[in-house]
């Protein structure tokens, strides 16, 4: 068995696999003081069988802790990536050190799952658009505010506006303050998300599978028309690839 585990900005994403099957996988919040409790209680069942553990994380600080929690419960070597493995991605962007290690893994994960060339939209903390073309190369991306990010920020500034949850609207016109909000931010983001895959694929891969991943892909991808397929375990998948196989 496999531990995959993407240490986010908001949540730990982590997920056991046995063969090519994910075991039932969960979230903890990134700054919980309960981590190791979580992980003693979701691994228990697997503890004796996962021979091998695989990171990716874009926040340093909670990366050591993580690793030290893993290591402390499982007792196994933890290979992270971009220190002790490779992505098996060329980076073609003009820093290559300004690319988080998540979105280089989802670009593998899209290159091998779908086909070569793909455009990868990553709903989470912020929305990352990112571009592997049929070369493997990570050719660069872009990056917006995300969803619930940009509305937590809107209720902080504006007094009158409330504080809300994400979910499916019942249309596009609101009738009132928090429909008008869900409104805006389905739609408004899934038209980002739209505008934004049209040009890549004009400019550059026109031919590209567009894959949704992340946390709130499951709500936003069926609002987005340029969207193929909607895959909340990419960045898990990508490192089963990465740990498993030769990069």
């Amino acid at each position: 068995m496999l531990l995959a585990v993407d240490i986010g900005n908001t949540s730990i994403y982590s997920g056991v696999f046995k063969g090519r099957g994910l075991k039932r996988p969960f979230r903890i919040d990134t700054y919980s003081k309960n981590i190791e409790h979580i992980y003693r209680n979701k691994l228990r069942p697997y503890s004796g069988a996962i021979e091998k553990i695989i990171v990716v994380s874009v926040v340093p600080k909670e990366l050591k802790r993580v690793v030290k929690t893993l290591r402390h419960i499982l007792g196994k070597k933890i290979l992270v990536i971009g220190r002790d493995i490779d992505s098996g991605v060329k980076n073609k962007y003009r820093r290559p050190s300004q690319v988080g290690q998540d979105r280089l893994v989802n670009a593998r994960a899209a290159y091998e799952l779908y086909g070569g060339g793909a455009i990868i939209v990553d709903f989470g903390t912020a929305i990352t658009i990112d571009v592997v073309n049929k070369k493997r190369e990570y050719l660069g991306g872009v990056i917006a505010p995300g969803v619930e990010t940009s509305y937590m920020t809107l209720s902080e500034r504006a007094a009158l506006l409330p504080k809300m949850r994400i979910k499916r609207p019942k249309g596009v016109l609101g009738r009132d303050t928090h429909s008008s909000m869900i409104s805006g931010a389905v739609y408004g983001f899934s038209s980002l998300c739209d505008g934004i895959v049209k040009r890549l694929k004009d400019e550059y891969c026109k031919g590209a599978k567009v894959i949704a991943t992340g946390g709130l892909s499951s709500l936003m991808g069926p609002y987005c028309e340029t969207i193929d397929r909607i895959d909340p375990e990419l960045t898990l998948k990508g490192l089963k690839i990465i740990g498993e196989g030769d990069v």
